[in-house]
């Protein structure tokens, strides 16, 4: 009789931390009026906004400061929402309008997210399409580089132009003389960033700089030290460590970017065809 009882006690405590569990899931954060926030509407604000998300992924630590923002901002909005009903705000035509052009939107969105979680994407399907589209995942042609900067600033008068060129020219004769880019580079160029590396700018693709200044640079051959090359920053004196040819990059690299632009290609082909079949079914007028 008591192993029967303490079965029964026990069976009611185990009920009773699902309940527990429910209603705790289910708790009331705010109210006013007939409006209630609960716990997972106020993590359903959260994830909905993608700032939000993008801060708590750099800084989880502010999740309770956000939380507080969002539900006074709930808070609000409610009371100043339930003012204009007081005043019948909410039968003004153009406020009308407004909610329906609002309701529609909504509606629409949730229609068109409801469509496009049905598409799937197979993993043969990713390499037919990179197949198809190899141009879209190579590199371009590049040149691993090095420079030394004579800094113009701008709206500076000739005087200063022809002082800051000869500069450079002077650098250039010095270069060819044999001393070491690297060191003229730490001793003269007026690009901080690159300086202390001796002048190494790193790998630039084409079509990532000016026109004027990428046209002369891709033609140097390696190991070539450029003339004065001008730019809006002033002078730059050049030297082409490497030449890399245009290349198609693998597959596994640039898998996650196939399925994405695939995926953007899927659901651009299905909303086309969703909205010709919404036409016929609807009949809609232009006048």
């Amino acid at each position: 009789m008591k192993k029967g009882l303490v079965l029964l006690i026990l069976g009611f405590i185990f009920l009773c931390s699902f309940v527990v569990e429910d209603l705790l899931a289910e708790k009331i954060l705010a109210e006013v009026g007939p409006y209630k926030l609960h716990k997972e509407d106020l993590e359903d604000l959260m994830k909905g906004d993608p700032q939000v998300r993008e801060l708590l992924k750099v800084k989880p630590e502010l999740k309770p400061q956000i939380q507080k923002n969002l539900l006074e901002r709930w808070l609000n909005i409610t009371l100043l929402s339930l003012a204009a009903r007081e005043e019948k705000l909410n039968e003004n035509p153009e406020i009308k309008r407004k909610l329906l052009e609002a309701e529609n939107l909504i509606l629409a969105e949730s229609y068109l997210q409801k469509r496009l979680s049905k598409i799937s994407i197979k993993e043969e399907e990713m390499r037919n399409y990179y197949e198809k589209n190899k141009e879209k995942y190579s590199e371009p042609e590049r040149v691993h580089l090095k420079h030394i900067l004579i800094f113009v600033p701008e709206g500076a008068d000739k005087q200063t132009k022809e002082k800051a060129l000869n500069r450079a020219k002077q650098i250039k004769a010095q270069l060819l003389k044999g001393v070491k880019f690297e060191e003229l580079a730490k001793l003269h160029s007026d690009d901080t960033a690159s300086r202390e590396k001796g002048g190494d700018l790193g790998v630039l693709r084409k079509g990532e700089t000016l026109p004027e200044f990428e046209e002369k640079v891709f033609k140097l051959k390696v190991g070539e030290i450029s003339d004065p090359i001008s730019s809006p920053y002033g002078y730059h004196i050049v030297k082409v460590i490497k030449k890399l040819p245009p290349t198609t990059l693998p597959y596994e690299k640039v898998k996650d970017e196939v399925r994405e632009d695939l995926k953007r290609e899927k659901e651009r082909a299905l909303l086309e065809k969703e909205i010709e079949e919404l036409k016929q079914k609807f009949s809609p007028k232009i006048y």
